[in-house]
């Protein structure tokens, strides 16, 4: 089977999430920057909103963040599915996906500075028998630099921030979401990426993590992990789920 490692995001203009909010961030403050070195940067809970995704750079997002922005995206008539496996069903999903998650990098494109991840994932099971075994699949939110996003703080701030505080990195992230790492078993609903004319890249819909993985937030009591193969294996929801009606574990025969 083909497969693809790498895309070229700059094709055209990206095609908005199933679930996105309007506007800008709101302020972040920058406090505990400028007191020297030793200081424990504050943990800034701040909840905005993003725009539409445009085109960007990258950047890595292995450190942990020193301030987040909780986003709550609104719930939108596609995903008033009754449960996940009706919306999977639907004509927008392309696609589902078991694997385990190879690469992640984080981005911020303009000129909206909006913040996004892209998932490498090595496939191991699909709805989409033909498809390529290494995928991409793009997700809202990240984290990334302050660097990157100034342009929302300093206007808000009414100041340039200072060099200290261009070094932070700052977590996007969406309805609580905790974000897919390195060596994490997923389970992902996709459509194909509009923005990206290559086979093998996706924009992420939903997104489940194998229950037994530490960012799992099983909602159900009598779901039990396997020891098995990822076929018999339970996922949950590594936040809110976009339907708070949907089911709180599944597994991917019955998305199949």
């Amino acid at each position: 089977m083909a497969s693809t490692t790498s895309t070229d995001r700059s094709a055209s203009r990206r095609v908005g999430f199933g679930v996105l909010a309007a506007g800008l961030v709101l302020p972040l403050a920058l406090s505990g920057c400028s007191g020297g070195a030793g200081g424990d940067a504050a943990k800034d809970d701040v909840r905005g909103s993003r725009s539409a995704p445009s085109l960007g750079a990258t950047t890595d997002s292995s450190d942990a963040p020193d301030h987040k922005i909780l986003i709550d995206a609104a719930l939108v008539s596609s995903y008033s599915a009754p449960s996940l496996a009706a919306f999977v069903s639907e004509a927008g999903a392309t696609n589902v996906i078991s694997g385990t998650v190879t690469a992640s990098r984080s981005l911020v494109t303009g000129p909206a500075n909006t913040v996004e991840t892209i998932l490498t994932i090595s496939v191991e099971r699909q709805r989409d028998a033909d498809a390529p075994t290494t995928v991409e699949v793009r997700e809202q939110g990240g984290v990334v630099p302050v660097a990157q996003v100034r342009s929302d703080f300093e206007e808000k701030l009414g100041r340039e921030l200072t060099d200290e505080e261009l070094t932070e990195r700052v977590d996007y992230q969406f309805n609580g979401a905790e974000h897919a790492r390195v060596g994490d078993q997923v389970l992902v609903v996709v459509a194909d990426d509009a923005s990206v004319r290559e086979e093998g890249a996706y924009l992420g819909l939903a997104r489940l993590v194998r229950e037994d993985e530490p960012g799992a937030l099983s909602k159900s009591s009598s779901a039990k992990s396997s020891s098995g193969k990822s076929g018999s294996a339970k996922y949950t929801w590594p936040g809110e789920a976009p339907n708070p009606d949907w089911e709180g574990a599944v597994d991917v025969e019955s998305l199949l």
